[in-house]
């Protein structure tokens, strides 16, 4: 029992690396390469979980480094059906029910990023039109000393 137990210890904590790890890696568009290049702790509870999946009564197959970084979807993952509750078929756990999720989150926000463009605009608009003031100011100063700097001061402005 203490074997089944930390048998599935190791096999929860290495299900949550690898989903969060998908969901952060298809929020991005990423697979793959990036889950190595982040992967620490999926590769101690790799470890973890082959020592637990080795001292069970029924020795389960242990688990490469390469198999888990060739999981892309949360399809492929196969160690989901030796879980206590097979997640894959949960509404949250396909591309529509995410995408859905994900829609709905910013709808939240909406209303808060309106208000908070509202005040970012105008200090945008604001800083635009001092910096053309400012940058015209200083070509005329600089005009009588220094044309050549006067004129690249006004490229920049234009540009």
């Amino acid at each position: 029992m203490v074997a089944q137990r930390r048998y599935q210890r190791a096999l929860d904590h290495l299900h949550g690396l690898v989903i969060a790890r998908l969901f952060e890696l298809t929020k991005c568009n990423m697979s793959g390469t990036a889950l190595q290049v982040r992967s620490r702790a999926i590769k101690a509870a790799i470890e973890q979980y082959n020592a637990a999946a080795v001292a069970l009564t029924v020795p389960r197959e242990r688990l490469t480094w390469e198999e888990v970084v060739d999981y892309t979807f949360l399809s492929d993952f196969d160690l989901l059906r030796l879980a206590r509750t097979d997640i894959v078929s949960e509404g949250w756990a396909q591309p529509a029910g995410r995408e859905a999720m994900d829609q709905y989150f910013k709808l939240l926000r909406a209303d808060e990023e309106i208000r908070r463009l509202n005040v970012e605009i105008p200090r945008f608009v604001t800083y635009m039109r001092d910096e053309e003031r400012f940058l015209r100011r200083e070509a005329r100063r600089i005009f009588a000393e220094d044309p050549a700097l006067a004129h690249q001061v006004t490229l920049y402005r234009m540009r």
